[in-house]
């Protein structure tokens, strides 16, 4: 699970609004915010960004280069958690780089 759900609560949260209105804003159903804020459903990055900006906030992506020291190079993650994470830095990348492939 990525940290979306955090995300999406911390934006809701700060910008004072309930479920319904969110979801009221931004065009999506409540049940999905809930579900997104439950860590149920995990949105596109498109939806996150959305229910950011319904928010009033604006969702920004930095990448910065990994300190290894001290660390595995993937820490404890198992075969599909390396897979996953491989996948949304695909993601990512299609959005930093227009035109962009994803693995």
């Amino acid at each position: 699970m990525s940290a979306a759900y955090a995300i999406c609560q911390d934006a809701r949260s700060r910008a004072g609004l309930s479920q319904r209105a969110l979801a009221e804003r931004t065009g999506v159903s409540a049940s999905s915010v809930a579900r997104i804020e439950r860590g149920r459903m995990e949105p596109t990055l498109e939806l996150l960004q959305r229910l950011v900006e319904g928010c009033g906030f604006e969702l920004r992506i930095r990448l910065s280069e990994i300190d290894w020291s001290g660390r595995s190079d993937w820490g404890d993650l198992d075969v599909e958690g390396r897979l996953r994470s491989v996948r949304m830095v695909g993601e990512f990348a299609k959005l930093i780089e227009p035109g962009a492939t994803t693995v």
